[in-house]
């Protein structure tokens, strides 16, 4: 059956990546940008030219990037383009959602931190290399030849879709197209024309952050993390039993435009979140230190996504622009703890096979 939309672009969560950290980055950048400048307007007279029509016109050049340009250079400029666009259009949600065009309506953080989190949610499930299906290795070996044509594939791009290719030969139920882009990707003269992979793509990256960060160090910073989180928890259990036994009902607010919910029983909510995280992040550091990393990895990780979650969407509610440095170290902590995953996962394949000399008979 043909598909509705089409098949999943090869690597799609790269550019889907690039789009989501550039939207993150923009919102951040505006937001400080405007704190710091008290929140001026552009234009005079009656006029007021809104960010939110620039972020409509980057989105525009978005689509039009891809609708007139084939690559994987448009692909990432299309992506980063979208991302800086959806951060500008977003951002001033607050000014759609109320009567009053109240820019700084409280709940307006909480729903642009809800975009960027679907995204993240998405990008989740890209990510998981499943084995292709026909159609989605041969668009696959079709864009690597478009960018062999462009001068710009490289030997490790060219495997992949090769390797994609020959792990559906046997289920091409009798279509010779992948049997003729495997043969035009592996021909000597596609040889001569790759090029030398990127500092990114070759995976150079990666080598130079394992060799900063040792695998030692890392599992000491989670650790450290891990503790951390306990404690917040343990400072949020106090503080949640100190606003329910004083029965204060609403809290003092900072002076300026920005709204703050008043209201105690968000905050109540936000200690609820922290406890349950930091019980759950407190098990993975037992579990860690005696004998059962990979188990505490796992709880670690689904305990942080929760706390990105719901206890993200909370403190970006009631602390606006005071709740990013807590967002981004407990990004950092989950990158970190997913990468840890990722080596144990590389370690436990690695002792599973055995060496290629015990596994050739004997001769002679």
């Amino acid at each position: 059956m043909r598909p509705l939309i089409g098949v999943r672009r090869d690597q799609g969560q790269r550019y889907l990546l690039l789009t989501i950290a550039s939207f993150a980055v923009t919102v951040m950048a505006v937001r400080v940008y405007l704190d710091m400048a008290g929140y001026p307007k552009v234009g005079g007279g009656g006029l007021h030219v809104a960010h939110l029509l620039w972020g409509g016109l980057l989105l525009v050049v978005a689509a039009l990037l891809l609708q007139l340009f084939v690559g994987r250079r448009a692909l990432t400029l299309s992506a980063v383009t979208a991302g800086v666009g959806v951060g500008l259009f977003i951002d001033e949600v607050g000014k759609f959602i109320t009567e009053s065009n109240d820019y700084f309506f409280a709940p307006a953080a909480p729903i642009i931190y809800g975009g960027i989190l679907l995204l993240i949610l998405i990008w989740f499930v890209l990510r998981r290399d499943t084995v292709p299906s026909v159609p989605e290795a041969t668009q696959g070996a079709i864009e690597a030849l478009r960018d062999l044509a462009d001068g710009r594939l490289s030997r490790r791009e060219r495997d992949r879709a090769v390797e994609r290719l020959r792990a559906v030969g046997a289920s091409a139920g009798g279509s010779d197209l992948p049997a003729e882009l495997l043969e035009l990707l592996t021909s000597p003269d596609t040889d001569d024309r790759l090029r030398q992979p990127g500092w990114l793509t070759s995976g150079e990256a990666g080598r130079i952050f394992r060799r900063l960060m040792p695998d030692l160090l890392e599992r000491i910073i989670i650790r450290i993390g891990l503790l951390l989180s306990m404690l917040d928890a343990l400072t949020g259990m106090f503080l949640a039993l100190l606003l329910l036994v004083s029965n204060v009902t609403t809290l003092p607010v900072p002076e300026g435009p920005i709204e703050y919910p008043q209201e105690t029983i968000w905050i109540i909510g936000l200690m609820a979140v922290w406890i349950v995280v930091g019980t759950a992040n407190g098990v993975a550091l037992v579990l860690s230190l005696f004998g059962h990393h990979r188990r505490g990895m796992a709880i670690a990780q689904y305990a942080v996504l929760l706390g990105l979650v719901a206890g993200g969407l909370l403190n970006t509610y009631i602390s606006q622009l005071g709740a990013l440095s807590g967002v981004l170290l407990q990004l950092i902590l989950l990158l970190l703890i997913i990468d840890q995953r990722t080596r144990l996962a590389a370690s436990a394949v690695a002792e599973s096979d055995p060496p290629a000399a015990q596994s050739q008979p004997a001769t002679g």
